[in-house]
């Protein structure tokens, strides 16, 4: 790899204190008094800068992770992303979180893996190699998913002292957050961060189910089937979709 570029960042304080008049300005709508011109381009400034600093650590971890899943023998589909400023100021809002240099995703790297068996053949060699190296414990949304039906494995790697975020899918799992992405594009929703109409998020929710029991191989009974032909059939009738 090239050697790191050098990005100098201020202080802590600084990072999120930035992070609060975006947040105000352009998601509260809150105008603080005497702000300046000036002081809207420097906090934009200063955000855009700590988020440049994810992108090398961000793409180090990248490459430790498709040689992982190489040597698992899986399926390689290894991705990255740094997370636009937009969606930096929403989740701050959403979380109610004022201290951006300590958010966990800014910089991110994706396995997409075959189906529930590999993925997990895949997480226990990643949590064996980078048992010392992660920030927390890793979040399960397999085993507990959300409750729009988003399922993954969510690790926080530490590189060159920033948080990168490292998600495990299965093609289904990928699949599912790629139609609630379109769906949140064409209708103007947010089913993305959990938020919808009910219809709307119990059709995710229970094809969330559906695709977790056929990908780990685990029986779908008549009640599931039933949920989810009721579910179908219910944003048809409200207009998301048609028949």
């Amino acid at each position: 790899m090239p050697p790191a570029p050098i990005i100098e960042l201020p202080s802590k304080t600084k990072i999120n204190k930035s992070g609060i008049l975006l947040k105000q300005v352009f998601h509260d709508g809150v105008i603080p008094e005497g702000l300046l011109l000036e002081d809207l381009d420097e906090a934009w400034d200063t955000v855009n800068r700590f988020r440049a600093a994810h992108a090398y650590p961000m793409q180090k971890v990248r490459y430790g992770l498709r040689s992982m899943v190489r040597t698992q023998g899986a399926s390689e589909v290894v991705s990255q992303r740094l997370k636009r400023v937009p969606r930096i100021v929403r989740k701050l809002h959403r979380m109610g979180n004022s201290n951006l240099a300590r958010l966990e995703d800014i910089g991110g790297c994706r396995a997409v893996l075959k189906d529930g068996p590999e993925l997990e053949r895949v997480r226990r060699h990643v949590e064996r190699q980078w048992r010392g190296q992660l920030a927390r414990e890793p979040r399960d949304y397999i085993a507990t998913p959300k409750d729009i039906g988003y399922r993954a494995v969510h690790l926080v790697v530490r590189r060159d002292e920033r948080a990168i975020e490292v998600q495990l899918r299965t093609r289904g799992q990928q699949e599912w957050a790629d139609a609630v992405e379109v769906a949140d594009a064409r209708l103007g929703l947010n089913l993305k961060d959990g938020v919808g109409p009910a219809d709307m998020v119990e059709y995710f929710a229970v094809s969330g189910d559906v695709i977790y029991l056929r990908e780990y191989g685990l029986p779908i009974d008549s009640t599931v089937l039933d949920r989810f032909e009721q579910a179908r059939r219910a944003v048809i009738e409200a207009g998301y979709y048609t028949g």
